[in-house]
């Protein structure tokens, strides 16, 4: 072997072992192979980045916030079912018509089919199912305190562990050690913000109790420990959620191109295509993907997602009415109990609070907390779906999404939520273990993000240079 070929098979070899782009997994050990392009960027910019990744947080953030109070609300005169078919129900309405403003009044809409389904129906089917029974579980868990009040924040963090699990045994594509470490950083910086949460079972959102039979429910420990488990089960298939949100959806979404057929050594991948410009099979790969873009790029609507997923799930929560009628699980014991608790939860988020003059209103603050909750649900639900096609990453969103615990934290330090006031915040700033804990993992997993932020922009600098990759925003509304 000449001296100049010794030196190009090493070059070639030390590239692929640096490479840590977020590509297809795709085999080497054959000689040849027919290869598709790897995932397809959306062309966005850093404000459309950044906008989308606050309004992410934020959105999680009231979630957080709201959930535990609307829960214990809806209990005064409704049950757990009134909650998730009313959301479901109001949230379905809300998308179908904003789809429908959006498709007459923006330009941008009018080529989505809005008839037609976004990706496949048994896919779509597969993702209502996981989707809506991760929301059955985590609010069956936390009806009436089945979940011991201190645990149910913390124990929120471990959906990201779940993701990164999913990554490992399930995921196509590489991540790349730099995307890993920075995923790892935000792990620790979730734990040293909820541990002292798990170990102080004295205090939860701020309030202080002597007992923990104050505000733990009617319920034995082993109740508490089946229902923690369904919980943390709960969130396993919420993390499950993305990771098939992130095959199904980017895959309908992807630039179908021509399979080519390129060496073992040589990979498509963002990081040859900027060190290897001359390389041989790279003018063949831009030709193609120029060629077939114009024809093969598809509209497509996160709102359009969105409203189809919760098509399919409002069915999913009506055909569950039983659910809520099993012993131990249902706040009735019959059909006229089930009843009776569903529809009083359902009128009891139409009717507006009445003064304290008045005397005690049944409905408490359901209407408010309903409101604000289902509005930041909608926002939670489409720029969830719009971070994770501009990422291509569901690790990515998920811990976009984790960043709200610290703040949810932080917020509990300024009020507190008494068991004896039903759903009511009282003003009470204080320094506590969860906000000093809270201050010390954020800047941890903000560290964590910045690191995934740049990773991301890099790629998709590299994307736009070799003009490979990338799906003009005309595809995607």
């Amino acid at each position: 072997m000449d001296e100049d070929d010794h030196d190009e098979l090493l070059q070639v070899t030390d590239d692929d072992s640096l490479s840590e782009t977020e590509d297809q997994c795709l085999p080497i050990d054959k000689p040849a192979e027919n290869y598709t392009n790897g995932p397809s960027y959306f062309n966005h910019t850093k404000l459309e980045f950044i906008t989308t990744k606050i309004t992410l947080v934020f959105a999680t953030t009231v979630i957080l916030i709201l959930l535990p109070l609307y829960i214990d609300t809806i209990n005064v005169e409704g049950n757990a079912y009134s909650l998730i078919l009313t959301n479901t129900f109001i949230s379905t309405v809300m998308l179908v018509v904003t789809m429908g403003i959006a498709k007459v009044f923006f330009e941008k809409y009018r080529n989505v089919n809005v008839f037609s389904l976004p990706v496949k129906s048994w896919n779509l089917l597969q993702l209502s199912l996981v989707y809506f029974s991760s929301a059955f579980m985590i609010i069956y868990a936390l009806d009436r305190k089945r979940v011991v009040c201190h645990l149910q924040d913390p124990i929120k963090g471990i959906v990201l562990v779940f993701s990164l699990l999913y990554y490992f045994f399930f995921c196509r594509k590489i991540m790349g050690l730099q995307r890993i470490f920075s995923a790892t950083t935000i792990v620790v910086g979730i734990f040293i913000t909820v541990d002292y949460g798990l170990c102080d079972e004295f205090r939860c959102r701020g309030y202080e109790r002597e007992k923990i039979s104050e505000d733990s429910g009617p319920w034995s420990g082993e109740n508490h420990a089946l229902w923690t488990t369904v919980y943390i089960a709960g969130f396993a298939t919420f993390a499950a959620y993305f990771t098939l949100l992130d095959r199904y959806l980017l895959t309908a979404n992807e630039v179908e191109t021509q399979n080519i057929t390129m060496p073992s050594t040589l990979l498509s991948t963002v990081s040859r295509s900027v060190s290897f410009p001359n390389s041989n099979s790279q003018p063949q790969i831009i030709g193609q993907n120029l060629n077939n873009n114009s024809q093969s790029t598809k509209i497509q609507s996160v709102v359009h997602l969105a409203m189809w997923l919760h098509i399919f799930g409002l069915v999913f929560a009506v055909l569950m009415f039983w659910f809520d009628i099993l012993p131990d699980i249902g706040k009735g014991n019959d059909i006229q109990q089930f009843w009776n608790y569903t529809s009083n939860g359902i009128l009891c988020h139409f009717q507006k609070p009445q003064p304290p003059t008045m005397g005690q209103f049944p409905c408490g603050n359901v209407f408010m907390y309903s409101w604000i909750f289902m509005c930041c649900y909608i926002l939670f639900v489409v720029m969830s779906m719009k971070f994770l096609i501009l990422t291509q990453s569901a690790v990515f969103t998920i811990a976009v999404m984790s960043t709200s615990l610290p703040l949810a934290n932080i917020w509990w330090s300024l009020f507190h939520a008494s068991p004896n006031t039903i759903g009511l915040l009282i003003w009470s700033p204080s320094l506590t273990g969860e906000l000093i804990c809270a201050i010390l993992g954020l800047p941890i997993m903000l560290v964590g993000l910045f690191l995934l932020c740049k990773a991301h922009l890099k790629n998709c600098q590299y994307s736009k240079h070799c003009n490979r990759f990338v799906m003009s925003n005309d595809g995607f509304a």
